[in-house]
């Protein structure tokens, strides 16, 4: 399982926005079981204790990056065209996936055809143990540009083992 970073603050954040869909103030502790129940290593990051430019490049470095990658949209989700990040980790708190150190996913985040994945989601989908799909879909990409090996991710991925 990759690692994970929780942006997180219990006096900013704010109910009834869809990007928070399935949180509540207080949750933290109901998050950081789940990801340890499914294997995972995490870390939390107080946003309380930052200051809003801390937060700001935060979100450059952990949000917009993987988004730009994945190509889906988190300027909305974490603030708004003028003062893009500005929620990020507050308001709406931010769930980082890391490999390597090195961000590759964020949660919440806005997909193409409009969607918001949520944080629920994403731990829904590991409690699952769908975790393994962004690895199998990066194993066939790799395939397609390296040529066939005779079996598809799926196949290569041992059953049960976390990502």
């Amino acid at each position: 399982m990759e690692e994970i970073e929780f942006y997180y603050s219990d006096e900013d954040m704010r109910e009834g926005d869809p990007a928070n869909a399935g949180l509540r103030p207080g949750d933290l502790s109901r998050l950081t079981q789940r990801i340890q129940e499914a294997g995972g290593v995490y870390r939390v990051v107080d946003t309380a204790e930052l200051s809003r430019q801390d937060r700001e490049e935060a979100y450059h470095s952990r949000a917009v990056r993987p988004s730009v990658s994945r190509r889906y949209r988190v300027r909305r989700v974490f603030g708004t065209h003028k003062r893009p990040g500005q929620h990020f980790g507050a308001a709406v708190p931010a769930l980082v996936v890391l490999d390597g150190g090195r961000p590759v996913d964020v949660y919440p985040h806005e997909e193409q055809d409009g969607t918001i994945v949520t944080i629920s989601d994403y731990l829904e989908a590991i409690a699952a143990g769908e975790s393994g799909g962004g690895l199998e879909r990066r194993m066939d990409l790799l395939r397609e540009r390296i040529g066939a090996v005779g079996a598809s991710a799926r196949d290569l991925i041992e059953e049960g083992r976390r990502v």
